[in-house]
């Protein structure tokens, strides 16, 4: 074509890009577009997509930075596509700190499009113990207006509660609600676990409670750790009530739980005497131990 001095536009480039790519000839897709780039023709998005996760997949790498390169120098935005691409391909090779520094590069040159999306990202970092970053990738979401999902939440959450910073998981936990997202059942369990852990169950507790007012059943796993931390607490006014709601849910507590609240009653002051003989009552009857009269 070149010979012929036939002169290509960004669609006809792009054409051909694709078409290559689609044959399973990247070297060749890989060459018209650079070539395309180098002429100040901006490729389609598409185009990029393609080529650089066919670079990546291929652990190209440095190919797929070149390229990234060529756009920054142009000041032409990433995608979400590409960005997330290049950076999976880092914490895929184990380069997180490369990882950071490229997400960094993109932010501070403006190189981030209003509509990206760091969901999986932020779930990445999570789980490469990046939890600042994580946060970071979420702030700038909320930042350019673009909800997060709850993946996002529940993976911030569970970093939280794995660090024992329980008010920052409470604080992502109320922002995932305002903005109506339902956290998966398992973050859940975490939380209420995590705050039991920590000697918190009256925050624990409430964490049940609120589910309740908003239509949702807490499960028997929530249910049996706040009612083993009241027990712990010698707390068995609080851990009787939640037997009953746990019982008028539906479920039916293990043996260890009915025994060691029943063993507990004889360390129970005699002025609440009353209330553990209506205990013990309401606990054997709800079992089957007891007929109803």
């Amino acid at each position: 074509m070149e010979e012929k001095k036939i002169i290509l536009d960004e669609v006809s480039y792009d054409f051909l890009v694709y078409g290559f790519w689609h044959c399973k000839d990247v070297s060749s897709a890989l060459h018209y577009l650079t070539t395309m780039i180098s002429k100040g023709l901006k490729p389609s998005k598409r185009s990029l997509r393609k080529v650089i996760s066919s670079l990546c997949d291929a652990r190209e790498l440095q190919k797929a930075l070149e390229l990234s390169q060529d756009m920054r120098l142009r000041g032409w935005t990433h995608d979400s596509v590409v960005q997330t691409t290049i950076t999976e391909s880092f914490l895929s090779c184990g380069k997180i700190q490369e990882a950071e520094t490229f997400l960094d590069r993109m932010e501070a040159e403006s190189l981030t499009p209003d509509n990206i999306n760091y969901d999986y990202l932020i779930k990445c970092f999570c789980q490469n113990g990046r939890l600042n970053k994580a946060v970071h990738l979420l702030n700038i979401m909320v930042k350019k207006s673009n909800i997060p999902s709850s993946l996002s939440y529940d993976s911030i959450i569970r970093g939280f509660c794995a660090r024992n910073e329980l008010n920052d998981a409470l604080d992502f936990y109320s922002e995932m609600l305002n903005w109506c997202l339902a956290p998966r059942i398992d973050t859940l369990e975490m939380l209420v676990d995590s705050f039991c852990q920590d000697g918190r169950t009256e925050q624990a507790e409430q964490l049940l409670s609120a589910m309740i007012r908003r239509g949702e059943t807490p499960t028997r796993e929530m249910y049996g750790a706040v009612i083993k931390s009241y027990r712990k607490e010698k707390n068995l006014g609080k851990a009787s009530y939640l037997m009953q709601a746990m019982q008028d849910s539906g479920y039916e507590p293990d043996f260890e739980t009915h025994w060691s609240l029943i063993s507990n009653l004889s360390n129970v002051k005699a002025k609440d005497s009353d209330h553990s003989r209506g205990f013990l009552s309401r606990l054997l009857s709800k079992s089957g131990f007891l007929k109803k009269k």
